[in-house]
């Protein structure tokens, strides 16, 4: 039994000594890992974003995390105009925006592949856990202070094997693990990845269940019922209230939001994630309209209003998580 063998058993039961292996092929599809991030979990971590997610939100910052598969996008600013082609692409996928009918989409598979610069590229690809997980291993050294291993995405609980396999070797690495969520999954999802997380990012956007579902495609009846059935078995649940403008950002909204979980949970630390803009040129890049391009990030003044309204609850605020 090798080393690693052995903590399995330890962290995830001794029925995976023999599926070691097999852990290691779960595939699941990735758009991006980031190396050294400080906002998404104690220390330093390493997040490891999956692609699809159950919600639509307007605002959201990675559109490219909405759809699970992977997609096609071109970052026009970064072209180095190879000359490659006859047409160049940005010329040809503005083209392709506007609705004429260009008979160059095929070829921008092919182009994808050429591209020097990597500014048409795919953004997400299928992985196994093993190299996964291994990239992760890599960080080990940078962990001295408590940081680990980040899921996020869009919503890692929609891969829900994926995300499993992946929390489990972590595990197994003695590796600490932290998974950002939507909380909009069945409830025995979240069960089956408890035993794996020592911390859950959990986001909660709005109580308002009709205010919810305009602006993010989905009811939050589901989300408020796993925060509470997490509250109930005291998991390590953060919470974590973006920010919006034009959404939630009024000081009536977070003083509703606020008192509804100070009333409901027993949790008491709470990041506030103001909203951000840096998720506009991926809209372009994929050739879709950012609803939210007109709202502007909020002031200093604002967003300490609101940290001072959570606090008058009785939270613990950190702000950018």
């Amino acid at each position: 039994m090798t080393s690693l063998d052995s903590k399995i058993e330890i962290n995830c039961g001794s029925s995976f000594i023999e599926e070691t292996k097999q852990l290691r092929q779960v595939t699941g599809i990735v758009f991006d890992i980031q190396r050294y991030c400080i906002h998404d979990g104690s220390g330093l971590r390493t997040n490891v974003f999956l692609k699809g997610c159950p919600l639509a939100c307007a605002w959201c910052s990675n559109p490219e995390s909405q759809s699970r598969e992977p997609e096609l996008a071109l970052f026009e600013n970064s072209c180095v105009h190879c000359g490659q082609f006859d047409m160049p692409c940005p010329q040809a996928w503005e083209r392709i925006s506007s609705g004429e009918t260009v008979d160059v989409r095929p070829d921008f598979i092919e182009r994808a592949d050429l591209c020097p610069g990597g500014s048409l590229r795919w953004i997400g690809r299928t992985m196994n856990a093993g190299s996964v997980i291994d990239e992760v291993l890599r960080d080990r050294p940078f962990y001295q202070d408590g940081g680990g291993l980040t899921l996020t995405g869009g919503e890692p609980t929609l891969q829900p094997h994926f995300a499993r396999a992946l929390l489990c070797l972590a595990k197994a690495g003695e590796i600490d693990t932290a998974m950002e969520t939507s909380g909009y999954t069945a409830w025995k999802v979240l069960e089956d990845l408890l035993p794996f997380l020592d911390e859950i990012l959990f986001d909660l956007k709005h109580v308002d269940e009709a205010r919810h579902k305009a602006y993010t495609s989905r009811e939050n009846h589901l989300i408020l019922q796993n925060l509470k059935q997490l509250d109930q078995r005291r998991a390590p649940v953060r919470l974590r209230i973006p920010l919006i403008p034009g959404f939630n950002a009024t000081p009536q909204d977070q003083e509703r939001i606020a008192g509804y979980a100070a009333g409901e949970f027993s949790f008491r630390v709470v990041d506030l994630l103001p909203y951000h803009t840096l998720g506009k040129p991926k809209y372009r890049a994929l050739q879709r309209p950012n609803l939210w391009e007109q709202h502007s990030r909020l002031s200093s003044e604002e967003v300490e209003a609101i940290q001072k309204i959570w606090q008058s609850f009785g939270f613990d605020v950190t702000l950018g998580g």
